[in-house]
């Protein structure tokens, strides 16, 4: 009996080619704002520069003829005022230099949530080489429905503008000016946003203008190296930034850049940019507690719901395992991060309903269920990609809603904490990326407030493996393989044998088995949705000549 890591890795490994399109598929690369016509060379410090004119030795100008295409200016405006409106726009010109540049930007693509934005397009044009300008009309653009609204109705109010560039070819210029319009606040006075350079491509110039009242107060945090320069005019005040990115890193000294970064610096996951009006993040707490208090309120048939699946049980923590185990296995996660399309859930019982939501929604069912059983269960707002920043109270730094239910007096309180997008996660695990991270935990009654995660699964991770074989005379191997995990691992591999159809799953231990190589029989995978039992695998092993027992 012996723990095998590598075991994991080559499963996941073997089951990516059986997953869905809709689920494996990245899309293209979208662009992050919009380039301004001028004069590529003045992003450039040293090109032209005159050695003569300078103590040391100016750098050669790089050499960019190999890149798919080199953004020579980019500029993303962003005015806000004091009721929560505001416009952010984005200019930018690209030279396309290959065929690959023209599959990246033969089409754009803007996401916007029309309940509270609209999208204006004042040009998208190319620059042809012989000097000529082709404009998109307005057939070349189309207002579509994002694909998670095709597989979830509910979802109308978050959609995206293909535009098509008209006659792209390598050697030409891609100029575009796109605004998005915020004609109605998300929380009435206040406005906050976040920004990152690019750190990808090859960038020339790029700028970043934020445009406020002048007399607002507001949080705003930038990393170091990075303070803009402020004018003050007209009543507004205008931060101004400036980078360049002028070098392509290769791969492993970006590695290691990446681990001596991570050491130096634990802040480099945040947004190089953040901007906030709120003050705390109690207030953060309150507003979003605005938003789904009503939502969350039992209505009959989600007191129905509550009362037949608690039937006959005695305990609180069956109770709650039941509601739970409800909420996540029988509705379906749309994935679509909190903020993407709204921040205000469906009511519990449209979910009820409609039997799929995103992470906000499943958790309003689940709060609501439990509200129906006398439980009283918080909401969490959370970052699943990265940690928070205590600095700057913001809602965009969250992408993710969780659960958290007190239980007890308080003086013997215990907490227990759910997620129940993970579908097949089982009860109280939370997934490794949001372990003991900071979360801003909003009870039902009571302050709003910043606390962390557990750090440890509810029970202790592992992953054991039993093998029993034999070694015949004539070197054939024949073994039986059983293993049972439980934890990460556990959660990993339940949800792979979720998305995998069931007729695959011969076929992705073969492949996981191919370095070994023999026959695999009698395999036997438990129900991925079984999640009160721990996940098990076994399967039969037959190799012929195995050993050669004529050699020492």
């Amino acid at each position: 009996m012996y723990v095998m890591r590598s075991f994991l890795l080559s499963l996941l490994l073997a089951c990516t080619s059986f997953l869905s399109p809709a689920a494996s598929a990245q899309s293209p690369p979208t662009p992050r704002g919009s380039v301004v016509p001028g004069e590529a060379q003045k992003a450039a410090p040293d090109a032209g520069r005159n050695t003569a004119d300078t103590a040391t030795p100016s750098k050669p100008v790089p050499d960019y003829s190999e890149e798919a295409f080199v953004v020579e200016q980019y500029r993303s405006i962003y005015r806000f005022e004091n009721d929560g409106t505001g416009r952010k726009q984005t200019i930018a010109r690209i030279r396309v230099q290959s065929e690959a540049g023209v599959q990246q930007w033969g089409q754009l693509q803007f996401g916007y949530n029309s309940a509270n934005e609209r999208v204006e397009i004042a040009y998208v044009r190319v620059v042809k080489a012989d000097g000529s300008v082709v404009k998109a009309d307005d057939d070349a653009v189309q207002d579509l429905s994002t694909p998670v609204e095709r597989e979830a109705p509910v979802y109308t109010d978050y959609r995206q503008k293909h535009i098509t560039v008209p006659g792209l070819r390598p050697g030409e210029l891609l100029e575009y000016d796109i605004t998005t319009v915020i004609h109605t606040p998300l929380a009435p006075g206040q406005f906050w946003t976040d920004y990152d350079f690019d750190q990808t491509n090859i960038m020339l110039d790029e700028e970043f203008d934020v445009d406020v009242p002048g007399d607002r107060p507001l949080k705003l945090k930038n990393k170091p190296g990075m303070d803009p320069k402020i004018s003050e005019a007209n009543g507004r005040r205008v931060y101004h930034w400036t980078r360049t990115h002028l070098e392509r890193d290769d791969e492993s000294k970006d590695k290691d850049n990446d681990k001596k970064k991570k050491k130096l610096h634990p802040d480099e996951d945040y947004p190089d940019i953040q901007l906030s009006t709120f003050v705390s993040w109690e207030q953060i707490g309150r507003w979003y507690a605005s938003l789904d208090k009503d939502r969350r309120a039992p209505s009959p048939e989600v007191r129905a719901k509550a009362e037949e699946l608690s039937k006959g049980l005695t305990t609180d923590m069956d109770k709650i395992e039941a509601l739970y185990d409800y909420v996540a296995k029988n509705f379906r996660y749309v994935s679509l991060s909190l903020g993407l399309g709204r921040y205000q859930p469906h009511a519990a019982a449209d979910v009820l309903h409609n039997q799929y939501g995103d992470c906000k929604d499943k958790h309003t069912l689940l709060a609501s269920l439990l509200e129906a059983e006398g439980f009283h269960a918080s909401s969490v707002l959370i970052n699943s990609t990265r940690k928070l920043d205590p600095d700057v109270p913001s809602p965009s730094q969250f992408d993710h809603v969780i659960t958290m239910l007190p239980l007890g007096p308080a003086k013997d309180q215990h907490q227990l904490w759910m997620d129940t997008t993970a579908e097949v996660a089982p009860f109280r695990l939370l997934a490794y990326p949001l372990r003991n991270k900071l979360a801003l935990v909003i009870p039902e009654e009571g302050t709003p407030h910043l606390e962390n995660t557990p750090a440890d699964t509810p029970l202790p991770d592992s992953e054991v493996l039993e093998v029993e074989a034999k070694i015949n005379a004539i070197g054939k191997l024949e073994a039986h393989i059983h293993y049972t995990f439980r934890g990460d691992e556990e959660l990993m591999l339940r949800a792979v044998f979720r998305r995998v159809p069931e007729a695959q799953w011969q076929r992705v231990i073969e492949n996981v088995n191919a370095a070994t190589g023999g026959d695999i029989t009698n395999l036997k995978i438990s129900d991925p949705a079984a999640t009160r039992e721990a996940f098990t695998l076994s399967y039969d092993l037959a190799k012929p000549n195995f050993l050669d027992w004529s050699k020492k």
